[in-house]
């Protein structure tokens, strides 16, 4: 991936120089473009990640299965009192 201020116009003949006004055109231009991209990539990248509502109904259904498995229940009561004591690190250190 190239930087928009790396591309510089060739300076080796003096008629073939472009004003500051032109570059800053192109650079503008440029970061429009990659704008314009990225926003394109988080559409696609949003889209894909979009359950339909049968899958949404089939993942609250798994999940509600793992949490009522006895596996589930003990590993809470289990980690219980840490849980406890990182809520209560939490309020008294800020």
């Amino acid at each position: 991936m190239t930087n928009a201020t790396s591309t510089r116009w060739p300076e080796t003949r003096p008629e073939a120089r472009v004003s500051s006004e032109t570059e800053l055109a192109e650079e503008r231009l440029a970061f429009a473009d990659r704008i314009i991209g990225l926003e394109e990539q988080v559409r696609e990248l949003q889209a894909a990640s979009r359950l339909t509502p049968t899958e949404t109904v089939a993942v609250e259904a798994n999940l509600a299965g793992i949490k009522s498995s006895l596996t589930w229940r003990a590993g809470r009561v289990v980690t219980l009192p840490i849980r406890v004591l990182r809520v209560v690190k939490r309020r008294v250190l800020g």
